[in-house]
């Protein structure tokens, strides 16, 4: 009896407190709670830094950090915060992509900020928190993994985009003209794809997130797994396969074939007349 109230009092105790996940510099992390007494206080003054980086197109950012990637003439990486963090702020290039993390728990007293500029970007991987802008594209293939809470901004150009999101982030692709895109996106984030026009649009909700795009390409495919919604009225697809399960919805238009599916009490509404239907669904609908 007393190790179950042991037992329970430690549980109750823990359901109170939060729990961060930092990072260790090695590929994995440690974790801390709230209450950790090892945290690093910034000073409050304000110090910019210009560090050596070799010419790389894939980076890799962990930690809460605010991030500009700019792709443009010539190479060059600045960071800025706490003059007493900026050392734990660290950057690694030794693997053939840019490395930033955060090396042990901090509370900043001014945001951390990194500016990266290079001739050519073509994969992302962000973890954590903070607004990314990445601007500048201007053609080939990009891969952006996301995880976390974190709020993408992407503008330019690129000839396919692959997207796998994971968690409550966003992306904001408004900027972003693209050939043919990939997505993937678990958990409540939001996607808005840009404008597409070319081969193909692949894209799958699971959970309550969302998505939306404009343009027009020869097919898309379009799968929702919960409650999620799929916003592609403004994109219009030649053939198209839209499939629905649970409560979610997806909208597109197309012109010549699709098969559409809404299995449980989701919708697929189709904008257009194609003279090729598979339906399956009382919830599927046409409009013209």
């Amino acid at each position: 009896m007393r190790r179950t109230l042991i037992a329970l009092a430690t549980l109750s105790i823990l359901a109170g407190c939060a729990v961060i996940v930092v990072p260790d510099g090695d590929g994995g992390v440690h974790y801390k709670s709230a209450f950790s007494s090892d945290a690093v206080q910034g000073n409050g003054q304000n110090a910019t830094e210009t560090r050596q980086v070799a010419t790389l197109d894939a980076i890799d950012v962990n930690g809460p950090m605010q991030v500009e990637i700019r792709v443009g003439q010539g190479t060059s990486l600045q960071v800025e915060g706490d003059s007493n963090i900026l050392p734990l702020l660290r950057t690694d290039a030794s693997t053939g992509t840019l490395r930033v993390w955060v090396d042990g728990n901090v509370r900043t007293s001014h945001p951390l900020r990194v500016t990266y500029t290079t001739p050519t970007l073509h994969q992302v991987d962000a973890n954590g928190s903070g607004a990314m802008n990445i601007s500048g594209l201007s053609g080939g293939p990009l891969s952006l993994a996301l995880n976390g809470s974190r709020a993408v901004r992407v503008n330019g150009y690129v000839s396919n985009l692959d997207v796998r999101m994971n968690g409550s982030g966003g992306l904001n692709a408004s900027g972003l003209d693209s050939s043919a895109i990939a997505a993937r996106v678990s958990g409540s984030g939001r996607l808005t794809l840009g404008r597409v026009n070319g081969d193909q649009l692949n894209l799958e909700l699971n959970g309550s997130g969302g998505a939306n795009a404009s343009g027009s390409v020869r097919n898309m495919t379009v799968r929702t797994n919960g409650s999620g919604s799929a916003d592609l009225a403004s994109l219009t697809s030649q053939t198209a396969e839209l499939n629905t399960n649970g409560s979610g919805s997806i909208s597109a238009a197309v012109t010549q074939s699709v098969v559409a599916a809404a299995n449980g009490s989701g919708s697929v509404t189709v904008y257009g007349n194609p003279s090729q239907r598979n339906v399956s669904g009382k919830r599927v609908s046409f409009v013209q």
